[in-house]
């Protein structure tokens, strides 16, 4: 009597031992724990957070934070939050944003100055997300529309400056602007609690400068503590800073051959199209 052969029985037959041998130890060798290596300290270029620029958006009230003196679009956009349709702008334009203030701490200070800048994105977060039934009432207690919320959300001009107020102060857990009194005391210890202010409440905290293009922004804050310094653009010195593509005589460098000659083969095509 002839035996019957399952189809799976058939196809497990034709495996080798070898074969189901290295599948297995591939599988182990997925599913093994990795030991976690050492945290890698992130590479800052020199000066990186010592300065925190504050742009505004002087039609809607916009805020967006920067590092860099030039708002870029890629960084402006991650702070620009959903509050409606055709209330987030669709591309940045450079002529609507102006600078509102600069906070500027001590040459060295850059991780006080990274520290500060994550709080103040923490705040901005919880301005634009968390906010209280006051918003879904306007004036003589009616209900706002949904468009018009979102414009109010938009305006955030007086919350950031209030935050800045109070995160400068030592607003946040883990804010490194607040320094140790007994290491502020204390002589040729930290360049941070060397420099610290010390405050009524019994801590210390880093000085900073906040530089303002009108003097008057500042008022929307209840008050400032003695750390903070206050400046004006128009009062600053200008300095120039020397060119990296000047050479050491003085010139300037020339442009490659490559790269001029492609773009007089654009402005070229250019030309043509709008013949």
């Amino acid at each position: 009597m002839a035996t019957r052969i399952s189809p799976i029985t058939a196809q497990l037959g034709s495996l080798s031992i070898s074969s189901t041998a290295s599948r297995t130890s591939i599988r182990l060798a997925h599913t093994r724990k990795r030991k976690k290596g050492e945290r890698i300290e992130p590479n800052f270029e020199p000066g990186h957070g010592e300065k925190i620029f504050v742009f505004n958006h002087f039609l809607d009230g916009l805020t967006v934070y920067s590092h860099s003196p030039v708002l870029k679009a890629n960084h402006a956009f991650r702070q620009i939050p959903f509050n409606g349709k055709q209330l987030r702008p669709s591309k940045l334009r450079k002529d609507y944003w102006r600078p509102l203030a600069m906070i500027q701490f001590p040459e060295g200070q850059g991780e006080v100055g990274r520290s500060v800048f994550q709080r103040l994105r923490e705040c901005k977060k919880l301005h634009e997300y968390a906010w209280d039934d006051s918003m879904l009432y306007g004036k003589n207690g009616r209900t706002r529309t949904r468009h018009e919320r979102g414009k109010s959300l938009n305006d955030q001009r007086a919350n950031t400056i209030a935050d800045m107020a109070a995160v400068l102060a030592g607003l946040g857990k883990g804010n490194k602007i607040v320094v140790a009194q007994e290491d502020a005391d204390k002589q040729g210890g930290d360049a941070a609690a060397a420099e610290a202010v010390a405050t009524d409440e019994g801590t210390a905290l880093v000085p900073a400068t906040v530089w303002w293009v009108n003097e008057l922004d500042r008022n929307y804050a209840k008050a400032w503590t003695k750390n903070v310094s206050h400046e004006l653009f128009k009062d600053a010195v200008l300095e120039r800073i020397a060119a990296a593509e000047e050479t050491k005589k003085g010139e300037s460098e020339s442009a490659p051959a490559e790269l001029v000659a492609e773009q007089e083969l654009t402005k070229g095509a250019e030309q043509n199209q709008r013949l």
